[in-house]
This record gives structure tokens, C-alpha cells and sequence, in this order.
């Protein structure tokens, strides 16, 4: 029939305990699916849509690449408009379009392009319905992915992929070419952008919590220290999933007067390249490393080292790295957008091979003891003591 099929997702509103994250919240999926199978269930996808690009000529190609950009924009319209709160069950354009106050003929055209990139849908009779897209970019989903929109199309970071050229010199900032200064100073700034910046990283943040309470074994640990772990949103994931865990948030002053208070969960203000509080058995660095270069990097992971070493624990203290994984041959996947986000907004940011996260832990004073591929596609590089 019309209008039915695994798309259709459930219109009711679900309310999800704080911590009490689910696969379904994250991820869209009933279960977490092994590592092992994102990472082929990437290479399908990057594998049909290298295929797909072949069966157009060049000139087709080029222009679906420039008119490619259109993607964030339409998305942040969508949201701005809030249709994906409002479309909760099949609705006519025109009843759509007069809910929202605007012209049903202009508002058809930008739902055309969203039912064309899967957003939303538009069944046999011309009504629009929501798709488990659409759910997801609600404002009261519990993933909270809707942020990543609001911090995507600010004008801020479309100014600076905009300027990627001027990231290419070795000392180039697209960022702080386009806006004046270098992105964390510039967020400083604007206080208002950084908590839309600071809502996208929670996003990741309950994602990953709950990947890595999963992925991980946890038994033996009984201190776990977030660095840079922004809101704490991935501490009380993780807290939720193993209560017998304690956290400790560390991150700016500003960061830590933003964040709400979680059970079992200190915050600490302080620079993590100056110090990292001692006293834990697991240090997390996730979507951390990548916002910097080598230099960089390797000093924050020493600063882990050394809180590691500060005070003796029952266990071994183990460094744990999240990140995007890049690949020596590139793929059409999330790590290669990633890797170019990177370029234009930090000065020296990236993602890295497993070979380079080793390199980086030797020169710290660590080594890659164990990397276990996540079902996000992301991996998670173990570092312990190189003794």
C-alpha cells in the first residue's frame, strides 16, 4: 500500500530517561551491530556509491559535486521551519504549508529535494510523511543529531569551507581566514555559537557513551576521566550503562559552568595541556586528538601519561582514543568528509591511520596496546604504559 513499508517510523513520543540511551536513540537500529560489521558495511556503501559516480559523465558529475552543497542548506531550512516537528503523520503540502506560514508552492520544491535525499517521503497521493530521518531531527529526539544541523549551517563554518583553500599552506587557518581567528577563539567569543557547537558534540557524546560502555570491558575499572568531553553527555551515557563507575569531566571554565550536574560525575576545570586530573584507570580522548596536529596531540596524550602514572591503582591505567579512522586508499565515508572538516576549521587538525595513532602514542611515552573497531565506524585505539 501507499505510504507504508520499514521506513514509517512511530509517530508516539518517546521519553527516555537521562543516561538510559539506546542503540535506537543513537543509531536508528534495535541492537548494536559488531564492529566488524560497520567497517563492511562501509566499505558496501562506499563500494555502490563509487559505482553510482560511474555511470554519469564528467560534466554530470562535476555539477551534482557543486550542487551537493545545497544538502546543509536544505537541511537547516527544514529545521528552522520545524517540519520535522510538525509532520507527524501524512499531510497535505498545502495544510503543511499553511500550519507554517508560508507559500505551499515554495515549500513543495524544498520538500521535493528532502523526499529526494530520503528526509522525508511523499507518497502516491502527493501527502508528506516522515521517515526515521525525520525523527531523528526532531527537537525532542533523545540523540539530539538536530544540533548537528544548527552548528553545521551557521555561517561561521559555511564561511570557512568556503575558504578551504587557504587551509592548504602548511601554516594556513581557513577558519581564521574567513572569521578573524582561529575557531576555539572565535567560540570564546560567541558564547551562543559554542553552545550550539557544544550540543552537536553532546550529540556524538551519548552516542559514543554508549558505544564504548559496550565495546569496552569495564570490570576492572573504577575511575574514568573524559578529556575535553564537553557537557558530560558521554560520562552519564557510560555512568548509566556501568554504575559502578565514577567520571571526571575535565574540561575549559566556561565548558564546566555550561554543564549540568550528573550523578557520580566531577567536574574539573583546567586546560588538559597544562594537566589531567591523576587518580583514574581509563582516560578518554574522544574526538579529541583529531582537532590538532602532531605537536599538539602528543603533548595532551603525555598529559594523560602522565596522570596515569601519578597514583597506583589496581589496574593498569589504560589511555583510550576515539576518532575516525582514515584510510591509506580513500573512501566516499564519514572519515574522508571528517578529514576535510578538519582542514577548514583548525589549523592542523585531522584524522589519522592506525599507524599514525601509534606513532603519536610511542612519542608520549605509550603504545597501542588493542584497537577495536566501533559500530559507528569509528575506532577505539587502547594506549597503556610502553614499559
Amino acid at each position: 500500500m501507499p505510504g507504508t513499508g520499514a521506513d514509517e517510523p512511530d509517530h508516539r513520543t518517546r521519553r527516555t530517561p537521562p543516561g538510559r540511551i539506546g542503540p535506537a536513540d543513537v543509531l536508528g537500529v534495535p541492537a548494536l551491530p559488531p564492529g566488524r560489521v560497520a567497517v563492511l558495511g562501509n566499505r558496501a556503501r562506499a563500494g555502490l556509491a563509487r559505482a553510482h559516480r560511474a555511470t554519469a559523465p564528467p560534466p554530470a558529475r562535476v555539477m551534482e559535486a557543486v550542487l551537493g552543497g545545497l544538502d546543509p542548506a536544505a537541511l537547516a531550512a527544514l529545521c528552522r521551519l520545524d517540519v520535522p516537528d510538525r509532520l507527524v503523520r501524512p499531510t497535505a503540502c498545502a495544510d503543511l504549508a499553511s500550519e507554517l506560514g508560508v507559500d505551499a508552492s515554495r515549500l513543495a520544491r524544498l520538500l521535493r529535494y528532502a523526499a529526494a535525499r530520503g528526509w522525508v517521503r511523499i507518497d502516491r497521493r502527493g501527502r508528506v510523511r516522515p521517515t526515521r530521518v525525520t525523527a531523528f531531527l526532531r527537537r525532542d529526539h533523545p540523540g539530539g543529531w538536530r544540533a548537528w544541523v544548527e552548528f553545521a549551517a551557521g555561517d561561521e563554518v559555511t564561511a570557512a569551507i568556503g575558504r578551504l583553500d587557504a587551509g592548504l599552506p602548511a601554516d594556513g587557518d581557513a577558519f581564521a581566514t574567513a572569521n578573524g581567528t582561529s575557531f576555539f577563539a572565535w567560540m570564546q567569543d560567541h558564547p551562543d555559537r559554542h553552545t550550539a557547537f557544544d550540543a552537536a558534540m553532546a550529540a556524538g557524546g551519548r552516542m559514543h557513551g554508549l558505544i564504548v560502555a559496550h565495546a569496552l570491558d569495564w570490570s576492572a575499572s573504577r575511575r574514568v576521566c573524559d578529556i575535553g568531553g564537553g557537557d558530560g553527555a558521554l560520562l552519564g551515557v557510560l555512568l548509566a550503562q556501568h554504575p559502578h563507575l565514577e567520571g571526571v569531566l575535565l574540561e575549559l571554565p566556561e565548558v564546566v559552568d555550561r554543564a549540568p550536574e550528573r550523578p557520580n560525575v566531577t567536574a574539573v576545570a583546567g586546560d588538559a595541556f597544562d594537566t589531567v586530573p591523576p587518580g583514574c584507570d581509563t582516560y578518554l580522548l574522544v574526538n579529541v586528538l583529531h582537532d590538532w596536529d602532531d605537536e599538539a596531540a602528543v603533548r595532551l596524550l603525555r598529559r594523560a601519561a602522565e596522570a596515569a602514572a601519578a597514583e597506583p591503582s589496581a589496574t593498569d591505567p589504560r589511555i583510550v582514543i576515539v576518532d575516525s579512522e582514515a584510510q591509506d586508499r580513500p573512501r566516499d565515508d564519514l572519515a574522508t568528509r571528517a578529514d576535510l572538516l578538519m582542514l577548514a576549521l583548525t589549523p592542523g587538525g585531522r584524522e589519522r591511520t592506525t599507524d599514525q595513532f601509534a606513532a603519536l602514542a610511542s612519542a608520549a611515552g605509550l603504545r597501542l596496546h588493542r584497537t577495536h573497531d566501533l559500530p559507528t565506524g569509528d575506532v577505539a585505539h587502547v594506549l597503556v604504559a610502553d614499559r
